[in-house]
């Protein structure tokens, strides 16, 4: 039933004109994790920040496995590469996260949270906010992520996964059951926020850092058993919302920029191409 009530409100809110947010004056830095095999769709992302993010961009950050065709690529954009491994001290196989689900599967999920840990880490950038954008991401509608009160802007979709919620209890020592999510592919941190954040867990966990309690909260049954959207969006008190349109496809459907804008921005605030939709 929340699905539906989750649909109906993303629905309801694409009919209804919403004013545009006025952007902040502070700059704010971009931020997008990336391994070798998103270089196929990284431009696109970077047309859809570069047109329609409507804050002042300071740096765009490349974060990578140390990797001779990224950092060539970032070298031609005008991009700033990040080693990954330099950003926390240790890399996505130092996790060594295996989940066995109840059906039998057996899969390693180091990489996929070692990324959300990038995120979290608070290590990147030079301005007081950086927005993370998830690499196969097109915004086609123009946005803004920090508003003239300088407060974040997060977009909410129709999501829910029980056990984002469950692994955030055993976290932080509460429970919440969100009508709309925080996980949309994108969000704004604040440098300030993520170091209570990682003071909070720190305190509950003592002798452990914020990224190892983490992953002793993580349920080693699920695939996808934690989220740092989730997590972040709902420590944060002073923000604002606003719902979000997403269109997920194949890479079949992938075309140039503004034939992505001209089909789908009538309807939707992005275009996303999953690699999972591709297995």
């Amino acid at each position: 039933m929340h699905h539906y009530i989750r649909r109906g409100i993303i629905e309801l809110y694409s009919f209804i004109w919403l004013p545009q947010i006025t952007p902040s004056k502070q700059p704010i830095d971009v931020v997008i994790p990336i391994i070798s095999k998103d270089l196929k769709i990284l431009p696109l992302c970077l047309q859809g920040i570069y047109r329609n993010v409507r804050n002042k961009i300071r740096d765009i950050y490349i974060v990578a496995p140390h990797n001779e065709e990224i950092i060539q690529f970032c070298q031609e954009q005008n991009l700033l590469f990040i080693d990954e491994v330099s950003v926390l001290g240790f890399s996505p196989h130092d996790l060594n996260l295996i989940i066995r689900s109840a059906d039998g599967r057996v899969g390693n999920r180091s990489g996929w949270l070692f990324q959300q840990f990038l995120k979290l880490s608070g290590n990147i950038g030079t301005c007081d906010h950086y927005l993370c954008i998830d690499a196969d991401h097109i915004l086609i509608r123009p946005l803004t992520f920090l508003d003239e009160q300088n407060r974040p802007v997060f977009y909410l979709s129709k999501e829910h996964h029980e056990a984002y919620y469950d692994n955030i209890e055993r976290l932080m020592g509460y429970r919440i059951n969100p009508l709309l999510s925080h996980v949309a592919h994108k969000m704004l941190f604040s440098h300030k926020d993520i170091d209570l954040l990682h003071t909070n867990i720190e305190k509950r966990f003592k002798n452990k850092k914020w990224w190892e309690a983490i992953i002793d909260c993580y349920d080693k049954s699920n695939f996808a058993g934690f989220s740092e959207f989730e997590l972040y969006g709902d420590f944060v008190t002073r923000k604002r919302h606003r719902p979000w349109k997403d269109l997920s496809m194949p890479y079949s459907k992938i075309e140039d920029f503004e034939s992505l804008v001209k089909k789908y921005s009538y309807r939707y605030n992005s275009v996303t191409f999953p690699e999972y939709f591709n297995e």
